[in-house]
């Protein structure tokens, strides 16, 4: 009888120790796979907030240079000798026949449309800059660029921007990503944008 005892005995030992170690193996693999989601949030998060960065750099510099070249920009002239973080873009052409502008019928003044990218940062931050300029003249009824959304995709007045006569109107849209301009298609590439209207 005691033998019977001691194998029924160490099979419940058996058992319990099963269920233990099953336990502490579920809880484990838990722990595990909520560590490696929390390191993935932390890498995207980083890398978001990286792009995020290159888009506002890249606002600042499209706004020194809206500002810096001014009378280029409102007669379509290029802009020559342009330069941000240190990398020399040359010369930045303005968006003349099919790349410029569709105005609508109403037009009395002109836009012309700037695009450049720059890779910085030892090769490993882009930034993509397109900026619209309008120019209205004083008298008739302004000047309405009706395509802006095959300019600046997603822009959130719809597809029209409307200058009112007597004005300058520029919206720059900036496209921040968190690699070298060679690689932004490439997959787990992210990107971040910011839009000024002025």
């Amino acid at each position: 009888m005691c033998m019977v005892d001691n194998k029924q005995q160490s099979g419940f030992a058996l058992l319990i120790s099963l269920i233990v170690v099953g336990a502490v193996l579920s809880i484990g693999l838990v722990i595990l796979d909520l560590s490696i989601k929390q390191v993935r949030l932390a890498t995207t998060t980083k890398d978001s907030e990286i792009a995020f960065h290159a888009a506002n750099a890249g606002m600042e510099c499209a706004r020194f240079w809206r500002r810096e070249m001014n009378t280029n920009m409102i007669t379509g002239a290029d802009m020559v000798g342009v330069n941000c973080f240190g990398t020399s873009i040359g010369t930045v052409e303005s968006g003349t026949g099919a790349q410029q502008p569709n105005l609508d019928s109403a037009v009395d003044g002109s836009a012309y449309r700037y695009n450049y990218e720059l890779t910085w940062a030892s090769g490993q931050r882009c930034t993509a800059i397109t900026t619209v300029v309008a120019v209205a003249d004083h008298t008739g009824n302004g000047v309405e660029i009706t395509n802006m959304q095959s300019m600046i995709p997603g822009y959130p007045g719809g597809n029209t921007l409307n200058c009112d006569a007597s004005s300058q109107c520029t919206a720059i849209s900036v496209q921040g990503y968190n690699r070298g301009c060679s690689e932004k298609n490439n997959f787990g590439t992210i990107q971040r944008e910011v839009l000024l209207e002025f």
